[in-house]
């Protein structure tokens, strides 16, 4: 048994008339028609729409709320010579809003400058101080971008100081919103825009092309950064701006990202939205993380070609140092998590863990064991515990630790990620707090991460016509996954590891005509489960192109399995050794008494052995072994159906000689010994019998099995060695003597489990289970 590691969720929809109408209209495999409509785009319209973004499908900027009040207030400053400073954000999404809106005003002739908190001087969003110090010196207007809209009493001190304050954020909007000159914000209480799914980037960009008052093409490789960090819905605008911005990165005229493209080994003729995911905003979010995101913003917007390749450089080296950061942080805390595994929720800590990576650790121990997980950063000096919490989905990690708000420095966030610090002595409040919320809620009914899949998919119907109308669907990301799909496979073969230490796995699904190869990154371990039940095993995964020497091939990159039957481990051999009777906690069958007597005493102490018609079915173990063959299906039955199922199988099966390789007698061998019988008396069987199988031709063993046939029909007797046939013999059919049908028995069984391939055997050996 293998357990799937998510609650797999399949649209089992059925493909109607309509669809395939639609498909033959727009031309696309019906199979893309059903994914559409099953992610609400229902009609031919707007399929095709999807299918094409436009920039005509962009609406017009000022719908936004206050986006008239907002682009007046900046032109009389740009027309007065007013100081205005973009103030923005450490994030990717940060990062880009402030070079678009700083870019944007430059290009107007602004005397504009720009800020970027400091994670760990200035704290997220906006600072009552430095709004006092970017006012005293000279600033007459402050625009946010990806941040504000919470900025309440940082707003009243610019008012207070004779500086307007126009807020352009896309957080969700506070109960109390602050009084700036103008917000932009695609929610806005009672004036929101018909798409209110923007990052930071998206609302920057809509400023930009009502300032400008045309749509700002040299910024698509911005927006689309942003956007596809940020993990906003990729529908609707936002899929316009990333998918311009995506040709755009292909060919950005931006120094420094085309420097920082070439450090992540982005090949541009093959950039798509997992460039940005895991090249470009790991490298712009390190900045944030480690030192000073302002140098991402000077990155993005000089075209000073030295001066890119030296801020790229400083860049490349950050996230190296960040990367380093997480892998050591990330074994500590591991650690630490193994010895608490009996919890429900994780909270770990260190003597200054670097504050600017606790929350992706956080999130890579979410990964491995799907717990909420808090990563805290312990300050000596002042005994205080600072650092970020993720959760698992339908788990509000927010609303877990509000109740003891109350015994923290200071908390915030929302239900999948909060950001708190907390005194090490009320530590333990916390601890016993989330523990309890979350077993109090049936956390372990959530542990189990949902698996959307889009269809279930033969193997057959896997090509890269397939691959490439899927492709149709991108750019992929939040409300618009790449599809995974479950994939019908017969069976599962060529299993192998790869990688230095063997800790991913290859395999290939096979289909009625057809298979596919299967990769899975760090599921090495389950190459020797995955042998014992290789012919009924679950596939949930994506597909993927793989060029390898000048051949193209698609491929499925994988997302979870399973399988809910007992394992069978094929160690069948015709040779014993004393290393396989060292398994522990296991249970040795024997079919043969005389083996079983002989090799009894041999068996690890922690096991037991036992004849198959006298196992022990109350006990559990870990391994159920089959030592020796069989001698009918019968048998196989009763010890099959007598044992744990959630015990592995090993099957050794042994058997030194095989009846299959003497074929039954045939007729004419038959004829031929009973003419010999009714022709010659006394035979001294002990002293002739080679002789006499050398006269027949007939092999002595079959000769041996066929006199004992001969004994029980009476046609013959046989006393003291000396054989003489029997005078007007009964006819019998030989077939019903017990020795005849001993020897099918014998010889079905191994024709049927000594001889197949690994796939027939667990074929077999499953069809003899209850």
């Amino acid at each position: 048994m293998i357990p799937a590691k998510f609650d797999w969720k399949i649209d089992s929809s059925m493909i109607d008339e309509n669809q395939n109408r639609i498909s033959r209209e727009l031309g696309i495999g019906s199979l893309i028609t059903s994914i559409l409509f099953s992610r609400g785009y229902k009609d031919a319209s707007a399929i095709k729409e999807f299918l094409s973004p436009q920039l005509s499908n962009l609406r017009d900027p000022y719908l936004l709320h206050d986006m008239h009040k907002a682009c007046d207030r900046i032109k009389s400053a740009i027309q007065n010579n007013e100081k205005i400073t973009v103030y923005g954000d450490y994030d990717a999404d940060g990062i880009t809003s402030t070079a678009i809106m700083y870019e944007t005003l430059s290009n107007l002739g602004a005397n504009v400058n720009y800020f970027v908190p400091n994670r760990f001087k200035d704290g997220y969003g906006p600072n009552p101080n430095i709004y006092k110090h970017l006012i005293s010196d000279g600033t007459n207007l402050i625009v946010t971008v990806d941040n504000g809209i919470s900025g309440n009493d940082s707003v009243a001190i610019a008012n207070e100081l004779g500086c307007d304050v126009i807020v352009t954020d896309h957080h969700n909007i506070p109960d109390e919103i602050p009084d700036a000159y103008a917000i932009v914000h695609a929610r806005y209480p009672g004036d929101e825009y018909s798409f209110g799914e923007f990052s930071g980037v998206g609302i920057a960009f809509k400023v930009a092309s009502a300032l400008l008052e045309e749509i700002p093409e040299e910024y698509f490789d911005l927006a689309a950064i942003g956007t596809v960090a940020d993990l906003v819905s990729l529908t609707d605008e936002n899929r316009i701006l990333v998918s311009y911005g995506l040709a755009a990165l292909s060919d950005t005229q931006r120094p420094g990202l085309s420097k920082l493209e070439k450090l992540a080994g982005i090949k541009t003729d093959n950039l798509n939205e997992q460039s940005i995911s895991f090249g470009i905003a790991p490298r712009l979010n390190a900045l944030g993380r480690i030192s000073d995101a302002s140098t991402g913003v000077e990155l993005l917007t000089t075209f000073d070609e030295d001066l890119a390749d030296e801020l790229s450089h400083e860049t490349e080296n950050e996230n190296k140092q960040r990367r380093k950061l997480v892998d050591d942080i990330f074994k500590q805390a591991n650690d630490q998590a193994k010895k608490i595994a009996d919890k429900n929720t994780i909270v770990v800590y260190g003597k200054d863990w670097h504050e600017g990576v606790v929350g992706i650790v956080a999130s890579r121990l979410i990964e491995k064991y799907h717990k909420p997980a808090l990563v805290l950063s312990l300050n000596t000096e002042t005994n205080i515990l600072k650092g970020s919490g993720r959760s698992i989905e339908r788990f509000n990690l927010f609303k877990a630790l509000n109740g003891v708000r109350s015994n923290m420095v200071s908390f915030g966030g929302h239900s999948m990620a909060v950001g708190l610090s907390v005194d090490l002595d009320n530590l333990n409040t916390v601890i016993q707090h989330l523990e309890s919320y979350a077993n109090e809620n049936n956390i372990t009914e959530l542990q189990k991460p949902i698996l959307k899949l889009a269809k279930k998919i033969s193997v057959n119907q896997v090509n890269e016509q397939l691959f490439n109308q899927l492709q149709l669907l991108s750019p992929f990301g939040t409300d618009n996954e790449y599809p995974i799909f479950s994939f019908e496979a017969d069976m599962v073969t060529n299993i192998q590891t790869m990688g230095k230490n063997n800790e991913h796995l290859k395999f290939k699904i096979l289909g009625d005509n057809s298979s596919l190869n299967v990769l899975a990154f760090k599921k090495g371990n389950l190459a020797n489960r995955l042998e014992g039940v290789s012919d009924c095993v679950s596939v949930a995964g994506h597909l993927e192109k793989n060029t390898w020497k000048g051949r193209t091939t698609i491929q499925v990159m994988l997302d979870d399995i399973f399988s809910d039957s007992v394992e069978i481990v094929d160690s069948r051999t015709n040779k014993l050794n004393k290393q396989m009777l060292n398994y522990s906690n296991s249970l040795y069958v024997f079919f043969n008494e005389k083996i079983y007597d002989k090799l009894k005493s041999l068996i690890n102490d922690s096991s037991k052995a036992a004849l198959f018609n006298n196992l022990f079915l109350s006990d559990n173990f870990d391994n159920i072994i089959f030592v020796d063959c069989p001698n009918s299906f019968e048998d196989l039955d009763l010890a099959l159906n007598s044992v744990n199922k959630d015990s592995n199988l090993i099957m050794y099966f042994y058997k030194k000689n095989m009846v299959m390789n003497y074929a039954m007698p045939n007729r004419n061998q038959y004829a031929d010994l009973f003419r010999f019988v009714e022709g010659h008396k006394d035979i001294n069987l002990n002293k002739d019998i080679n002789l006499l199988s050398n006269y027949l031709k007939i092999d002595i063993n079959n000769l041996i099995f066929m006199l004992k046939v001969f004994k029980e029909s009476k046609f013959i007797s046989i006393d003291n060695g000396i054989m003489n046939g029997n005078r007007n013999p009964i006819s019998n059919d030989i077939t019903l003597t017990n020795s005849y049908k001993k020897r099918k028995q014998q010889y079905d069984i191994e024709k049927n489990l000594l001889i197949v391939n690994n796939s027939d055997f667990n074929k077999v050996i499953r069809s003899h289970f209850d």
